[in-house]
């Protein structure tokens, strides 16, 4: 059929056909080959007949002006039926290629990094059984021994380690083996592998489909042992056998052919022009294809055995629209005079769509790999190839924008009080709020937690870039309601301008992640472009955090103390041991500076087992001297606590100062219980059993509930300062002081004030019936020295 070169990927014989033919065969094949024969004879005398009574005929079945007689027709005839025998068995192993590929019978995917092939239902039906009884992954050892034939083992085996060990980038191989099913049946499968590889060598994906070919093994082996069978296998396949008649340019075709078409010979007759087929079957839109220009091109190809294939619509007799798919072979002899021109079509209308879905489903998986799960947002590795693409095209001065990381504020306190329900419901309405503040050519994406960004292509005007961030901002601070309760939430935000402030989306992001830092230590609830001064404080904090590392083995901490007293007597208590840092490149540095970078980094746990260490041996110290009823208290982080060695470390410290546990108080905050309650109340019951102290401390700073109290094993209460300046306001706030102690008195708790620092805080303290005190009007934080002088006055 005269085309163009395009690719149909198809060949002459369906599976489906094939298994028609074997059930047919069967039962019909002598009765059917007598009835082709003498319908063959019969339509071919007709034919001569019709020809010699028209002088058309002599044009049409001429060579070398002379008109040829009965016998050379059946010859001509016969040599088109050898020529669809001959297509059909040339292209009989890449259609099972092509049907492999596209039935999709039993997918599956290896993962190699697990040594794991992830099967489903679809998969296990060839073999007899489901997941449920087999699971969804299995390794190849497992596979080749539950179902691989025992013969084929070695085979399988074999073909596995080639594939692992190829250094192509692509592989793509075939193979097949016998398998035994659940119900011990012996059946034969055909498998499809396509392993990718990166340029290191690393398999990327491998990934294949699996085909029981049992019954087509079967017909294959028969359609070997006769040439009628395999021609009678071409009819009932309905594949569309043709021949072009070069001298005369008409095209031949049989009842095989139209009937793809929706019609037959008897209505349209044997030869047809290819304007007439154009015209009386070509899709409109597909006419462009039979373009005579592309007609010289096939008849110009300089080999002297040349195949092509291409697909194009067609509008059947019925009005029903198809897709076929056209395979031609042009024969050349030595001199470039083309002798035979013939091919088949095939209708693959139902390949396309099984291609069609397959594409949908590929999409599908596009979208399932690019969203986040719980927002229905982009995700970050959506994020990631959206913000280079709009970087590529910046480079090109083709695009610019801004950048918004917009990080909520104190969601982790929701998380750890109410639970991760009321959390996730917070963050799918603050998706929903961001969305709702950008026009639809914005990206908005969800990249972990409580973090999400927002990228406004076109946007270079710093200014409408701010109205934006306003505008996020002011949708924050309305109050949100989910599951019944409501809650007032703020947001952080970085803004970053691309191609401005970095070169690759990494840069971006991260540039934006320190302004989004720099906003939330300006007090949150706010937005702040990125500027070179964040990325130098970013730098002086990877020093500061360098320093750090070095600060416990040059000695460069120091423990200081403030002490407690007794509210009733003024007398001396306990102390607290307070960490002091004196850098030789940084100077003195602040604990709320360094104290998150020890966090943050893994270096606390260190840090604070010298603490522990040092302030038991000021309490050897001070039992020495006669004050072994005074208590040490030590400030624990959470990340101490959660330490698997924390309570050894503990004992250890007690044990190596050789003082007595109740010298020790641990104090903990609130957020201590983050991580695991549970857990970390067995931990302090732990040291509490030892006869160590417990202490919460800065109670009322943080999300303060009677719950943590009442399962909490502390022995002491600590408020925090800013409760105690509540009492220098006039009002009724300073009650809420009387109402902590008699709640803790209760609940058997001693109470500590913490920052008294006027005599005025006291009094009211001493009325309210607090414990102790600790603050500057007793003393500030002071070195051991001076601790045990101070001590010795009192």
């Amino acid at each position: 059929m005269e085309s163009n070169f395009g690719y149909a990927g198809t060949s002459a014989i369906g599976v489906l056909g094939l298994i028609i033919v074997w059930l047919v065969v069967k039962y019909y094949i002598k009765s059917r080959m007598e009835e082709q024969s003498r319908q063959n004879e019969a339509r071919i005398r007709t034919l001569i007949k019709k020809l010699r009574s028209c002088n058309k005929a002599n044009h049409i079945i001429c060579n070398d002006e002379k008109l040829l007689g009965e016998e050379s027709i059946l010859a001509v005839f016969n040599d088109m039926i050898d020529h669809k025998v001959e297509a059909a068995l040339c292209n009989s192993k890449e259609l099972i290629s092509l049907a492999a590929e596209l039935a999709h019978l039993g997918p599956w995917k290896y993962h190699h990094e697990k040594n794991l092939f992830e099967f489903d239902d679809q998969f296990y039906i060839i073999y007899g059984t489901d997941v449920a009884r087999e699971g969804s992954f299995m390794t190849r050892e497992e596979y080749t021994r539950n179902f691989v034939h025992p013969d084929d083992a070695d085979m399988v085996a074999a073909e596995v380690e080639k594939m692992l060990m190829t250094t192509e980038r692509r592989y793509i191989t075939e193979l097949k083996h016998r398998i035994i099913r659940r119900d011990g049946e012996v059946r034969t499968v055909f498998v499809r592998v396509d392993v990718i590889k990166d340029n290191d060598g690393k398999i990327q994906t491998w990934y294949g489909v699996n085909q029981d070919i049992t019954e087509r093994e079967i017909m294959e082996a028969a359609l070997h042992n006769s040439r009628e069978m395999l021609s009678l296998a071409a009819e009932l396949a309905h594949i569309g056998p043709w021949k072009y008649h070069q001298q005369v340019g008409l095209f031949e075709f049989d009842n095989e052919f139209y009937a793809i078409l929706g019609t037959d010979a008897a209505r349209e007759g044997f030869f047809m022009t290819s304007d007439v087929y154009r015209r009386n079957f070509v899709h409109p839109d597909d006419v462009w294809i039979f373009d005579k220009s592309e007609v010289e091109k096939l008849r110009s190809v300089q080999k002297r055995n040349y195949s092509y294939q291409f697909e194009h619509r067609i509008i059947r007799r019925d009005g029903e629209v198809r897709t076929v798919a056209v395979q031609g072979n042009i024969i050349k002899d030595a001199d470039g005079k083309i002798i035979k021109w013939y091919g088949a079509i095939q209708d693959i209308t139902e390949q396309k769509q099984a291609e069609a879905a397959l594409c949908r489903q590929t999409e599908k998986i596009r979208r399932i790999a690019y969203t986040d799960v719980l927002t229905g947002l982009s995700n970050r590795a959506h994020l990631n190839e959206w913000l280079e693409g709009e970087l590529e095209q910046a480079c090109c001065g083709k695009s610019a924008g801004g950048v918004l990381f917009i990080d909520l504020d104190d969601l982790k306190t929701v998380n750890d009080t109410l639970g991760h329900t009321y959390g996730d419901a917070i963050i799918v309405e603050a998706g929903k709020r961001i969305e709702k503040e950008v026009n639809k050519a914005a990206f908005v994406g969800r990249i972990g937690g409580d973090e999400f960004v927002v990228i406004l292509p076109g946007k270079r005007d710093r200014q409408y870039v701010a109205v934006v961030a306003d505008k996020m901002i002011n949708a924050f601070c309305q109050d949100i309601e989910v599951c019944g309760e409501s809650f007032h939430l703020s947001a952080s935000i970085g803004i970053t301008m691309y191609p401005d402030d970095g070169e690759t989306a990494e840069d971006i992001l991260k540039n934006a992640d320190n302004a989004m830092y720099f906003a939330k230590n300006s007090g949150k609830n706010c937005w702040k472009f990125y500027d070179a001064d964040m990325q130098a404080a970013a730098y002086e904090k990877m020093l500061l955090t360098n320093s750090l590392r070095r600060a416990v083995e040059n000695n460069e901490f120091e423990l200081v103390y403030q002490p407690q007293v007794n509210i009733a007597d003024g007398v001396i208590v306990g102390f607290e041991a307070l960490l002091r840092w004196n850098s030789p490149e940084h100077g003195i540095v602040s604990p709320a500076r360094f104290i998150p970078l020890a966090e943050q980094n893994g270096l606390i746990r260190a840090i604070g087992t010298w603490v522990l260490q040092e302030a038991c041996w000021f309490a050897r110290r001070l039992a020495d001297n006669g004050w072994g009823n005074i208590g040490v208290a030590v400030n624990v982080s959470p990340k101490q606590l959660c330490a698997d060695c924390f309570i050894d470390s503990v004992r250890d410290a007690v044990h190596n100062a050789g003082i007595l546990p109740n010298q020790l108080e641990i104090e903990i905050t609130e957020n201590v219980m983050i991580a695991s309650l549970k857990e970390s109340i067995s931990k302090l019951e732990e040291l509490q059993s030892m006869g160590i102290r417990l202490a919460l401390d800065d109670f009322g700073a943080g999300y303060s509930s009677l719950t943590y109290l009442q399962q909490l094993p502390v022995q002491t209460l600590k408020i925090d300062k800013s409760f105690i300046d509540m009492i220098l306001v006039a009002g009724s706030k300073k009650t809420i002081i009387s109402t902590i102690v008699d709640m803790a008195h209760l609940m058997e708790m001693t109470v500590v004030a913490e920052g008294v620092e006027t005599e005025v805080q006291l009094e009211y303290l001493a009325k309210s019936h607090c414990d102790f005190a600790q603050g500057y009007l007793i003393s500030r934080p002071v070195p051991e020295k001076e601790a045990l002088q101070f001590l010795a006055h009192r």
